[in-house]
């Protein structure tokens, strides 16, 4: 059992990796970022802040909302447990600022190439928005400790007694408009959102679901997961 324990951590902490691989190469294609990131990457383009330790600043306020909820529901065991989320987004995000620093913004290192081009970035956001869905999905499903943007939409969820599709996709479209706004306020313009945005917020869940439905029984039952 100990063994079968140590695959599961290593898968989801693999998931991690490929999610936050994911979500920086959506960025750097210059479509768009991913809703989830997009109010972060907003932040990151207007001040000093990296994009990694703006992603860090709103994973904490995501944990926050979720610690009210809780309190407020005193439901305190579950409040505690979601403290547990913060060194997860410390070192997630740390990731991300090494994959940042790594990765180039193809739009404009690649200017005069071929990466620059609409199609081959139009590839690369495909291709980022499969490892989105992928490393979540492969997270998600080890039933550890959720990424705060997921665990904000399980929370509110689960007060609102709405289903979890639905509060993702409001959630979703909540964090695009914030970032719309901030980028309307302070430099009079949209920033972060674009046709990259787009095709996360329609494309991430369908992949989700794909392996889910096709791959999780079998490795569900594999590393002991519960359904």
């Amino acid at each position: 059992m100990k063994k079968l324990s140590v695959k599961r951590v290593t898968v989801y902490l693999l998931g991690m990796v490929i999610l936050a691989f994911g979500l920086t190469l959506n960025t750097k294609t210059g479509l768009g970022a991913s809703p989830l990131v997009s109010i972060a990457f907003c932040l990151s383009e207007l001040t000093a802040l990296s994009f990694a330790n703006a992603t860090l600043l709103i994973y904490c306020l995501f944990v926050l909302i979720e610690i009210a909820l809780h309190l407020l529901h005193r439901q305190y065991a579950a409040a505690a447990a979601s403290l547990l989320q913060l060194p997860l987004s410390l070192i997630f995000t740390r990731f991300m600022g090494c994959f940042d620093a790594w990765l180039p913004a193809f739009a404009e290192a690649g200017i005069g190439t071929i990466w620059s081009s609409l199609w081959v970035r139009l590839a690369l956001l495909l291709v980022a928005i499969m490892l989105i869905g992928l490393g979540a999905s492969l997270s998600v499903n080890m039933r550890l400790i959720p990424n705060p943007g997921d665990g904000c939409v399980l929370c509110i969820a689960d007060f609102t007694h709405k289903s979890i599709g639905t509060v993702k996709n409001l959630f979703d479209i909540a964090n695009v408009a914030i970032a719309c706004a901030i980028g309307l306020i302070a430099n009079g313009k949209i920033i972060s959102i674009g046709i990259g945005t787009v095709l996360a917020m329609l494309g991430v869940g369908r992949v989700m679901g794909f392996i889910s439905r096709r791959f999780f029984p079998f490795f569900g039952k594999l590393l002991h997961v519960e359904e």
